[in-house]
């Protein structure tokens, strides 16, 4: 992800909204730019223009999805905590959760033929 996406896109992460001009001052670059990425993060659906208020435009996440590494910083930036698996009691007690995580969203998890070894928990602080 382009450095000025991903600034944009974790700004809005971390707030119900912000303003064009407050993205700007945020992120600092030129409002051509400002709108060439804001323009690429709403095409992926990540982001919209929520509401107009004359000429100003509030902006906000609309899907909040995983960011990719840098390679810099394995931690993702909307890391709340993470909890190591180690203890094959905590693993037991994730696995049995996930199983049950995974029936209830219809996804397939394969558990039996990997090794947990940390459970990473995302979202967005209030």
């Amino acid at each position: 992800m382009h450095p000025t996406r991903r600034a944009l896109y974790v700004a809005l992460l971390g707030a119900d909204e912000y303003t064009t001009v407050q993205l700007q001052k945020l992120v600092d670059v030129d409002r051509y730019n400002l709108y060439h990425h804001l323009r690429k993060l709403e095409k992926l659906g990540l982001v919209m223009n929520h509401r107009d208020q004359g000429r100003t435009r509030w902006w906000c996440v609309m899907d909040r999805v995983p960011l990719p590494t840098d390679g810099a910083n394995s931690e993702s930036d909307n890391t709340i905590a993470s909890i190591d698996l180690s203890n094959p009691r905590v693993q037991a007690a994730a696995r049995n959760m996930l199983r049950e995580l995974s029936t209830l969203s219809g996804n397939t998890l394969d558990l039996e033929s990997t090794t947990l070894e940390s459970l990473e928990i995302t979202g967005r602080r209030k």
